[in-house]
């Protein structure tokens, strides 16, 4: 199953890498803002071809109706009370309507936010910078096997850190040349490699390479670990990656949220679309 699960990730990287591709001689935010953009128009399109507009526009319009009585007749208890119960149950039929076509969206949404994590979420470290390197084991016995060799362009900066009731060991690494180098961890007569990124130009990262289903398909690009070599995950701890708008911080979830959800409700009038 981890196959399968890599195997569509190096996927959704081609076709991101594809769409990404004109911004990555600028600013980070305007990429993120080009797929936030594209993503609230294909929602709204596609939310349109799955869902029952008719019911949909019937219900709202119902609702619209009946919320004006409420004002109008805001005296008018017994009134009031009766339209209140006109606008639950249509607040619920519009629930059922649109129950299908969110269904229909949240597979696509999950995979691409797991990529816009993978593309937004950290930073390669910069030169001279120092990180974490950490792994875990199934077996808790490995961890007085390990042995972890960098090449020149790493520094390892401290022996490792054994906790055993983390079954975790710990190096601090310094990153002295940008690119992409491989550390290679020993255990015992096997070698496990996990990559280390670094360069001031913005790109994915990733941070954690794992035997596990889970982490498997939330972190990708690299190939998953063997469950065989008793090594459950091995982690760079990388840098967040810092977005900007108008010279203000923003997480890269709360900047698509807002982003696609404006592009969806900006662009459902001309494409005829009731949400």
């Amino acid at each position: 199953m981890t196959t399968v699960i890599h195997t569509i990730n190096q996927f959704m990287e081609i076709i991101f890498a594809l769409l990404l591709w004109p911004f990555h001689g600028l600013a980070p935010i305007w990429g993120l803002a080009f797929l936030s953009v594209l993503t609230g128009v294909v929602m709204v399109w596609v939310y349109g071809r799955v869902s029952n507009q008719e019911g949909i526009a019937g219900v709202r319009d119902r609702i619209r109706g009946n919320l004006l009585g409420v004002w109008i007749y805001q005296h008018d208890v017994s009134v009031v009370l009766r339209l209140q119960v006109k606008i639950l149950r249509d607040t619920l039929t519009y629930i059922r309507h649109s129950l299908f076509p969110t269904l229909v969206l949240l597979s696509p949404i999950l995979l691409l936010l797991i990529q816009l994590n993978y593309s937004f979420g950290f930073r390669p470290l910069l030169s001279e910078e120092s990180t974490l390197l950490k792994a875990t084991f199934a077996n808790p016995t490995l961890l007085e096997q390990v042995r972890l060799e960098a090449p020149p362009e790493v520094t390892v900066e401290t022996p490792p850190v054994r906790i055993p009731g983390l079954n975790e060991a710990a190096w601090r690494i310094r990153l002295k040349e940008p690119g992409r180098h491989s550390l290679k961890l020993h255990i015992g007569a096997q070698t496990v490699e996990k990559n280390v990124q670094g360069g001031t130009r913005w790109e994915p990262v990733s941070p954690l390479k794992s035997a596990r289903l889970a982490d498997v398909l939330l972190y990708h690009g690299e190939e998953p670990l063997a469950n065989s070599l008793g090594v459950s995950s091995i982690e760079v701890v990388y840098p967040p990656l810092v977005l900007k708008v108008f010279g203000w911080r923003i997480h890269w979830l709360v900047f698509f949220f807002v982003a696609s959800v404006l592009a969806a409700f900006l662009c459902k009038g001309p494409m005829g679309v009731e949400l």
